[in-house]
């Protein structure tokens, strides 16, 4: 098992992941990644924000191995 860390940016927002969790790949590290970012894109939009979210994975000795963004947004469209 390796760990990896998820930096979270929101808008000018960021949450700097200082724990980490272990993924037994850096694929499985990914998908957790596109999870987190669909729950977070989630979240916000049932508080009426928008704003894409970019996680920025890094692994054990600090280097970026990936980076996953989300973009979600409602457009109510009235007749």
């Amino acid at each position: 098992m390796a760990r990896f860390y998820f930096d979270v940016h929101n808008g000018a927002d960021l949450v700097r992941d200082d724990d980490g969790s272990e993924f037994a790949s850096l694929d499985a590290a990914i998908q957790g990644a596109i999870t987190s970012a669909g729950e977070i894109g989630r979240n916000l939009l049932t508080k009426g924000r928008t704003s894409d979210i970019v996680i920025k994975v890094r692994d054990e000795h600090n280097q970026r191995v990936g980076t996953v963004t989300a973009s979600m947004k409602v457009e109510r469209h009235t007749a």
